[in-house]
């Protein structure tokens, strides 16, 4: 049971903006299993709503999926305070904002601003996910998660190279991870996308535990002149989100 679901969780882990719709041969071949088996996951998944089955035998994601999807965001407590909190950096600063949350190994969009300004770095849509180690909110959310999450990305899981700045080998990547558990904050210095940068910081939880990280996104040139303000707009706001959400960062015990 535990391996069939598994299998399945793998086979919705294909889908992307890039390949939206995928068959039993598409996937017999990505996943290196018997045509029969894919066709069993695919039929199955289609049954319970989370896909849907096209006219010429394909499959793309079923409704089902954004019923969840709708829920998990409502049922997020820190999502509503955090995204009032993040209009108030956008309107200081006109730059793009995100929310970011781990699942798994990737950094999910849970909430985003688009910036004012006409150049305004154009960030990734809610629901999209890249690897952690190449970004500000991964980095943060990274080094604050439980090593047993941390480790399969230590571990050269996932650890593409995007561009000349981006960390590829787990040391180095340890040593980054280090650093921000030390300042409390991350960077992301044209790590994903060439001449783009970013600053996150983390969010946490009554028990102290890091649930989110909040970044502001702008183009290098505009992140290297206002960088420092920029660090602690967001250390602000964060903090701001945590305390509203039940932290409390002077405990009485």
């Amino acid at each position: 049971m535990l391996g069939t679901l598994e299998k399945a969780g793998q086979v919705l882990d294909l889908y992307s903006d890039e390949r939206p719709e995928w068959g039993a041969t598409g996937v017999a071949a990505a996943l290196r299993i018997p045509k029969a088996s894919a066709h069993h996951l695919l039929a199955s998944l289609a049954e319970i709503g989370l896909l849907h089955r096209t006219a010429n035998r394909q499959y793309r994601l079923g409704f089902k999926a954004l019923v969840l999807s709708r829920i998990l965001l409502r049922a997020t407590p820190w999502r509503e305070a955090a995204e009032q909190e993040m209009r108030t950096l956008t309107q200081e600063f006109g730059e793009s904002v995100q929310l970011g949350s781990l699942d798994g190994n990737r950094l999910v969009c849970v909430a985003r601003l688009g910036g004012t300004l006409p150049d305004s770095v154009h960030i990734a849509d809610v629901g999209t996910s890249i690897p952690p180690h190449c970004s500000s909110n991964g980095k943060v959310l990274l080094a604050f998660s439980p090593s047993e999450r941390a480790l399969p990305v230590l571990q050269h899981q996932g650890l593409t190279r995007f561009t000349e700045n981006t960390i590829t080998t787990p040391d180095e990547l340890a040593s980054e991870l280090a650093r921000v558990r030390e300042l409390g904050f991350a960077y992301d210095v044209g790590e994903y996308r060439d001449n783009f940068c970013s600053v996150g910081a983390p969010i946490r939880n009554h028990l102290g535990e890091v649930v989110a990280s909040l970044s502001i996104a702008t183009p290098a040139r505009r992140f290297y002149e206002r960088k420092a303000a920029y660090r602690t707009a967001v250390i602000r706001v964060t903090e701001r989100i945590s305390m509203r959400i039940g932290y409390n960062p002077t405990p009485l015990w």
